[in-house]
């Protein structure tokens, strides 16, 4: 009987080690965040792979875009370049204003949004918009910057939003911001200016 009961002892003795062993294996394999890091930014890992680190690559959203466009690669800057997009809690990117492309984007790109400065009535120098291509520029535009913000900061906003294009007055791609800090006295010669042109090419 006293054999019997040391047997059965080194059993189980021997059972709690291997199950010690294999759950210690499983913690150590968790508890070295660094190499699985190191190791899972360099190759996908597939849920087939593992079903405890699945890793999502987040490209650069704009290395599309300025593969061809390189001369506009360093051109987001100021506040659209320090910009968070309100919504998608990230910085701003190509496509949150531009839209995104098609199959046919080198015939034309008909798909993207295109910002030019334009207006509802001909000038000499700026012919006449469709609204609808002047609204869908502004759209996008308020889509991030809210209306009552804008009409606040000046009521000229109000006044120009279905006749003229924001990038009119504003450039999307500004290093400085043409509007920001203009003074009094050069509004209201952009305004005489705009105006008188108007009626000229009436």
């Amino acid at each position: 009987m006293g054999n019997s009961k040391v047997a059965l002892n080194r059993m189980l003795t021997v059972l709690v080690a291997i199950l010690v062993w294999g759950y210690s294996m499983n913690v150590a394999a968790d508890s070295e965040p660094g190499q699985v890091a190191n190791a899972t930014t360099q190759n996908s890992v597939s849920p087939q792979t593992s079903e405890r680190h699945v890793v999502e690559f987040i490209r650069d959203r704009n290395y599309a875009c300025t593969q061809c466009h390189k001369d506009e690669q360093d051109t987001l800057k100021g506040t659209h370049g320090d910009a968070i997009h309100t919504s998608a809690n990230r910085n701003v990117s190509c496509v949150d204003c531009h839209g995104t492309i098609s199959d046919e984007h080198r015939n034309g790109a008909p798909t993207v949004i295109k910002f030019a400065p334009s207006q509802s009535v001909a000038g000499t120098t700026k012919p006449a918009a469709d609204p609808r291509w002047i609204a869908q520029q502004n759209e996008t535009c308020v889509n991030c910057h809210d209306p009552h913000d804008l009409r606040e900061v000046n009521w000229t906003h109000d006044v120009h939003a279905l006749d003229l294009s924001c990038a009119s007055c504003h450039n999307v791609h500004p290093e400085q911001d043409p509007m920001k800090g203009i003074s009094k006295s050069s509004k209201i010669k952009l305004c005489v200016d705009c105006h008188s042109d108007q009626k000229k090419a009436k």
